[in-house]
């Protein structure tokens, strides 16, 4: 039976189903929070191979700190907001959010409540919109009709929706397992570890909006992610990368497939929003644009491949290399973590835990940068950090040397290898 890598976080290409108008916006970096194995034994711990190790694994040693690691840690707690970036016009036309200071990798440039909530479809209409409207200010009111409408007119396989409706749907975030403290409903039941509030008995798949994150554009090169945070009821937005002042602030829209080629992208985004994106990797021709495309449609077939090799982890290991050079190339730096994580799973099965650390280490740094030093992800690479053996899959081969992420553009795998996928 072929054994497959475990999947973390979620992959590209997760898309929603069973909405005929779906197409709310988000960062298409989702952090799921796995399973987390038993920590190692004290006999396993003994076994004497961890004296390379990067993090003492005892409790008096110091744990790794990430430089956007405070305690304690909430992304409610967000210093110097104001001049960190500023509503302006966009060249691609309307307005968009801009940085007026240089934004290091990780940092949170702002963190939003939503303005309100509403269930997902087909619990939410036109009404129950309304309804929650009225209660807000008249201020408030004005700025949630204030935002763009997909859904005025009409487009092939596209609606058109009632003006409440249209904008919600245009303009909503998911807010994963949300708690929704101003808007309990019957059949709904207290959830731990939130602020009093409630949460539905669905799991909590709410979608909410956000004034300030409607203003951030659409860019198939996002340079921010978006992380919801249960406890403090907030939207983070963290910077992907380092962000130069003036640079303007773009997230990536939940179904674009921006993986696809230029064309496929293109035509996604006009079908769900009415317009033509024109960012960086949209605007590239001649052979730019196909180096790109290219580029692309290979990070998605080796991710499928890499799922399938778990009993090959050398081939394994040489097709993530790969892909986070393609990945670092097209500046899609929020995939990094899970092919970092595939690369660690590779070398616990060898035994290689030297390797894995290093790797396991980089999906770390690369979470905290993308969701968080508090968020599930992060703390859960930062336990293997300490203790890759307590992983399921450790020593289920004969134990080999991989490598590290030292040297990622010595992988092994042809060239060529990256450009049979076809355009």
């Amino acid at each position: 039976m072929t054994t497959r890598v475990q999947s973390y976080p979620v992959r590209p290409l997760t898309r929603p189903t069973g909405n005929a108008y779906r197409n709310s916006r988000s960062s298409l970096y989702l952090v799921h929070t796995p399973t987390l194995e038993p920590m190692m034994d004290e006999e396993t711990e003994e076994d004497g191979e961890s004296t390379d190790s990067p993090l003492p694994t005892t409790s008096s040693s110091p744990s790794p700190v990430h430089p956007h690691e405070r305690e304690p840690s909430s992304v409610s707690v967000v210093e110097d907001l104001s001049p960190c970036y500023q509503l302006g016009p966009s060249p691609t036309g309307g307005a968009g959010l801009f940085a007026t200071r240089p934004i290091p990798r990780g940092t949170v440039i702002f963190a939003e409540s939503p303005l309100f909530t509403q269930p997902l479809p087909p619990h939410r209409t036109n009404s129950t919109i309304l309804n929650t409207l009225a209660q807000h200010s008249r201020e408030e009111q004005c700025a949630f009709f204030a935002l763009a409408n997909a859904y005025k007119a009409p487009l092939p396989g596209h609606p058109v929706l009632l003006p409440a409706l249209g904008i919600f749907e245009t303009n909503a975030l998911p807010c994963g397992g949300t708690l929704a403290p101003s808007e309990p409903s019957a059949g709904e039941k207290t959830a731990k570890g939130g602020k009093g509030g409630r949460a539905s008995t669905d799991g909590g798949s709410r979608e909410g909006i956000f004034l300030q994150a409607a203003r951030l554009n659409h860019s198939c090169r996002p340079n921010v992610a978006r992380t919801w945070d249960v406890g403090a009821q907030e939207m983070a937005f963290r910077a992907l990368r380092d962000v130069a002042p003036g640079e303007e602030l773009c997230m990536s829209y939940v179904d674009v497939d921006i993986l696809g080629t230029r064309e496929e992208r293109g035509a996604e985004i006009e079908g769900a929003f009415g317009f033509v994106c024109a960012c960086e990797a949209c605007m590239l021709d001649g052979r730019e644009g196909e180096e790109s495309d290219r580029r692309r449609l290979t990070v998605r077939r080796l991710f499928e491949e890499i799922g399938t090799c778990g009993k090959e982890p050398t081939l394994g290991l040489r097709k993530v290399k790969l892909v986070i050079r393609l990945l670092n190339e097209e500046q899609l730096v929020h995939y990094e973590t899970s092919f970092c994580f595939d690369a660690f799973q590779f070398c616990v099965m060898v035994s290689d835990f030297t390797s894995a650390k290093a790797w396991v280490k980089k999906a770390w740094e690369a979470s905290c940068n993308t969701a968080g030093p508090d968020s599930p992800a992060a703390r859960t690479f930062k336990m293997y950090w300490a203790n890759p053996r307590a992983h399921q899959l450790a020593g289920m081969h004969p134990r080999m040397m991989l490598s590290g992420p030292d040297d990622l553009s010595g992988d092994e795998v042809s060239s060529r290898s990256a450009s049979r996928a076809s355009l």
